[in-house]
C-alpha cells in the first residue's frame, strides 16, 4: 500500500477513532505521522500496523505508556526476538485474567449468598426494625443472623 491516508480513512481501516489516534500520537505511544503540504496527518501502511498492534497491546492490559514502548520496541525488532517477549506479555496476561475471573467468581458466589440472605431477613426481624438494632446483616456483623422460620428453608 502506497498511498497515504487521512486520519479519517486510518480511523475507518483500524476501528480506532480520530479522537484516540490524535491521543495516541499527543501522549508519544505513537510517533506523530507525516504531513501533507497544507497540514493535514498523512499516514502510511505501517502507521496503521502500530495503530493495530497498539491496539492489541493495550488489550493485553499494557497501560498507553508500556503499549507504546512495546510497539516502538515490536517495529524495531526481528522477528524471532520479538516473539518471546510477546509470548511472556501474553502469558503474563492471561495468568492475570485467569486471577480476575476467580476473583469475579468469588465476589458472584458472596453476592448470591448475600442477595438470599436479605431476601430472607424479613423473617428473623421485627416490624420497624431498625439496621443499627439489627444483628441480621452480614454486610455490617461478623456472620449475621440466620433464620429460623421454616418458611425460609
Amino acid at each position: 500500500m502506497n498511498t497515504r491516508l487521512t486520519i479519517g480513512a486510518v480511523a475507518r481501516e483500524t476501528g480506532i477513532s480520530p479522537r484516540t489516534i490524535r491521543f495516541y500520537e499527543a501522549e508519544g505511544a505513537l510517533p506523530p505521522p507525516a504531513r501533507t503540504t497544507s497540514g493535514y496527518r498523512s499516514y502510511s501502511a505501517n502507521d496503521i500496523r502500530r495503530l493495530r498492534l497498539l491496539r492489541q497491546a493495550r488489550l493485553l492490559g499494557l497501560s498507553l505508556n508500556e503499549a507504546g514502548l512495546f510497539v516502538a520496541q515490536a517495529f524495531s525488532s526481528d522477528c524471532c526476538s520479538f516473539a518471546p517477549q510477546l509470548i511472556e506479555r501474553i502469558t503474563t496476561r492471561r495468568a492475570a485474567v485467569r486471577a480476575r475471573i476467580a476473583e469475579l467468581r468469588a465476589i458472584e458466589r458472596d453476592l448470591v449468598a448475600l442477595e438470599h440472605h436479605v431476601a430472607h431477613a424479613e423473617c428473623a426481624t421485627r416490624d420497624g426494625q431498625r439496621v443499627e438494632n439489627c444483628d441480621y446483616c452480614p454486610m455490617i456483623d461478623d456472620e449475621g443472623g440466620r433464620c429460623d422460620s421454616t418458611e425460609c428453608r
